[in-house]
């Protein structure tokens, strides 16, 4: 079961991490990717089984698996390949051979093996219906938008046919449906809030939590009221996160005031997110301020506690923030998906979420230092145009018949971990029968 209930089986642009998560999780069953991350963020072969580029990684050559077929049968040549990444990249030059496709770009491409692990650069083709056709361990058996998707194994995957005969995916399930189904055996597989998820585990389910692969963050528009650096910085300095995280979270996440988890760079704690309200009086000093209007996604069932207690922390240091989903925005409560293990390419996916500018990285491959990683951060952060509140897991359950199902710690449930072609499906009755 699944949260989104999309009326298309695609990855949207601008979709909230909920959206993304449950997206990207159903296309990696129907299709794959060139090469795949593991959890340290270290290319794999995928569809590619080799590759190479020149110095300055403007260039590139992938040597395709070979006898790879689309679920409808045809042949997942270089040429279709080609026209598929083309289509997805229309700054790129993308050429089939023989045995590979070749990509080539004016610009540097030091991260394109972590861009092309993403969920959407999976090569899929289309149907008549918009479905997509890929080349995965499963096809699509059957589709009702916004409610329903049957898969079946592909007899042909070439990566073995998946133990399972079948999976069908509900969608539009809140995460207190998906929890009482599990608790019911109504359904093998769940998203769950990182706190149910330790709950979980007293009902027989086996609970997963990832890393920390999504940030929660107030973001400032550029057309706000909030100008003014000072203004910006004495509103971070007074949110206490701790609190927030205790009562609101329940537990979960890391406070925060990096854009980047500490395990993806082990230098977030020097970014600091102790609040400061006397500095932060300091800063307001002799100032009028305007009243700011915070909005949050309504869809997020903890947004409006977070940003009621935001303002709240706010007017203990003199600034006036009104909560509210009308009139013009001024800060927004964003939650965004890190989604890869990759940092720099994670930050910069993060900055387009955000609306931030692209983090300036070194162009040449190899280069991208930690050092490097840390200034390109530190970089966005500048003029508090974004304040970094939490860095905070996924989790999912799975009911005990499940085996061979290991979530990947970066957050996917396909790629990294033990992938859902992978399980196979205790039976109880025969194991009651054995005791």
């Amino acid at each position: 079961m699944l949260q989104s209930a999309p009326d298309a089986l695609d990855l949207p642009a601008n979709a909230t991490p909920a959206d993304y998560w449950d997206a990207a999780r159903t296309l990696s069953l129907i299709g794959d990717t060139l090469v795949k991350l593991d959890a340290q963020g270290r290319p794999q072969p995928a569809l590619a089984v080799a590759w190479q580029s020149d110095p300055n990684a403007r260039h590139w050559q992938f040597t395709l698996r070979r006898g790879v077929k689309f679920h409808d049968g045809s042949a997942a040549s270089p040429a279709a390949i080609a026209q598929i990444l083309g289509a997805l990249h229309s700054g790129w030059n993308v050429r089939a051979a023989v045995d590979s496709v070749s990509i080539e770009n004016e610009a540097p491409m030091p991260a394109l093996l972590a861009e092309l692990a993403l969920p959407r650069n999976l090569l899929l083709k289309r149907n008549p219906n918009h479905l997509p056709i890929g080349t995965g361990p499963f096809l699509i058996a059957e589709w009702q938008p916004g409610k329903l998707l049957r898969l079946a194994a592909n007899e042909e995957s070439w990566a073995g046919r998946p133990f399972v005969d079948a999976v069908e995916i509900e969608v539009g399930k809140s995460l207190r449906d998906q929890a009482v189904a599990l608790e019911l055996d109504k359904t093998d597989a769940i998203e769950a809030a990182p706190p149910a998820a330790n709950g979980a585990q007293r009902h027989s389910t086996s609970p997963s939590l990832s890393l920390p692969v999504e940030l929660l963050a107030l973001v400032f528009f550029a057309n706000s009221k909030t100008q003014d650096p000072r203004l910006r910085e004495a509103l971070a300095l007074a949110i206490d996160r701790k609190p927030i995280q205790s009562v609101l979270l329940k537990g979960a996440g890391v406070p925060a005031a990096s854009i980047l988890p500490n395990w993806m760079t082990g230098y977030s704690a020097v970014f600091s997110a102790q609040p400061n309200p006397q500095h932060a009086r300091t800063l307001l000093a002799d100032s009028r301020q305007p009243t700011l209007n915070l909005s949050y996604d309504p869809r997020d069932p903890q947004a409006q506690l977070i940003a009621e207690r935001i303002a709240l922390n706010a007017r203990e240091v003199g600034i006036t923030v009104q909560v509210s989903l009308s009139g013009a925005e001024d800060i927004r409560l964003m939650r965004v998906a890190l989604p890869s293990p990759d940092p720099a390419t994670s930050l910069g996916e993060a900055a387009r979420q955000l609306g931030l500018p692209q983090p300036a990285l070194p162009a040449t491959p190899g280069n991208n230092s930690l050092a490097d990683l840390y200034q390109a951060e530190r970089g966005l952060l500048a003029g508090y145009a974004v304040i970094p509140l939490f860095h905070l897991p996924v989790a999912s359950a799975a009911s005990a018949r499940v085996r061979d199902w290991e979530p990947g710690r970066p957050g996917d449930w396909n790629e990294s971990g033990l992938s859902l072609a992978d399980v196979w499906l205790a039976d109880s009755r025969l194991e009651a029968g054995s005791r």
